[in-house]
């Protein structure tokens, strides 16, 4: 949907450059689309490579990580709840850490590294947990955003209620009941370090054998601790 309404903004855009003008009802959609995008913002999974391409040029990149082990677990959850029901945990996360031929947006160290390399500002989404207030206004530093309402900051059971907008056209078209149910999938725990719950101690050690110089560059060890900042010159 989001998609679709980009497209019609971009040609009514052309359109406009191209005749000068609109009748009554393109000019009331241009201008509805044109407040809905008057702050552009992507977010994305992807490669750079694949993201690139569909901004503006030379955009401010804000790139948010996560402890590799824990958005791992997250996504061998997902594709056995939801992508592919019923898969097996284990071979999912296996898979996953191993990212073969490029599955899995490039694997999590390759994704992170190629972002790592050209993102404006980082932040660990552990430190976003710890203190979102705190984070949202260094944010503020760097992009213009509306001065916040401290009492509508998000909670993880807000977001798991579906008061936030996620999951896709393919959600809304639920009941209601399969709409929750949907939405315990979506959202399992909301906490730092769960991947302790669910990541066998083997598993763990293909991780780390693979990921430890991006994992440390980033300041998470492999006892599951965090370094208080990002250690290096990675920007934060």
């Amino acid at each position: 949907r989001f998609n679709a309404s980009v497209e019609r903004f971009e040609m009514l855009k052309e359109k406009l450059e191209r005749k000068g003008t609109f009748n009554p009802q393109q000019a009331e959609k241009f201008s509805e689309l044109e407040q809905q995008f008057k702050f552009k913002a992507m977010k994305s999974h992807e490669l750079p490579v694949k993201t690139l391409p569909s901004c503006e040029e030379n955009p401010f990149i804000i790139y948010l990580v996560r402890d590799g082990r824990d958005a791992l677990v997250s996504t061998a959850h997902h594709r056995k709840d939801i992508v592919k029901p019923g898969s097996d945990f284990k071979k999912n996360l296996k898979e996953a850490i191993k990212a073969k031929m490029g599955t899995y947006f490039g694997g999590w160290g390759y994704n992170v590294e190629e972002w790592l390399k050209i993102a404006h500002v980082v932040f660990r989404f552990e430190d976003f947990i710890k203190n979102p207030v705190e984070h949202t206004e260094k944010l503020r530093q760097f992009i213009s955003l509306p001065e916040p309402d401290l009492n509508k900051v998000p909670t993880f059971e807000s977001q798991k209620s579906g008061e936030a907008h996620f999951g896709g056209q393919a959600r809304q078209k639920l009941s209601e009941q399969e709409q929750q149910e949907f939405n315990n999938k979506f959202f399992r725990k909301g906490k730092v370090g769960g991947w302790k719950d669910d990541m066998p101690e083997d598993i763990h050690d293909l991780f780390w054998k693979k990921y430890e110089g991006t994992m440390e560059k980033l300041g998470y060890r492999y006892d599951g601790s965090i370094a208080d900042k990002i250690p290096g010159d990675i920007t934060s």
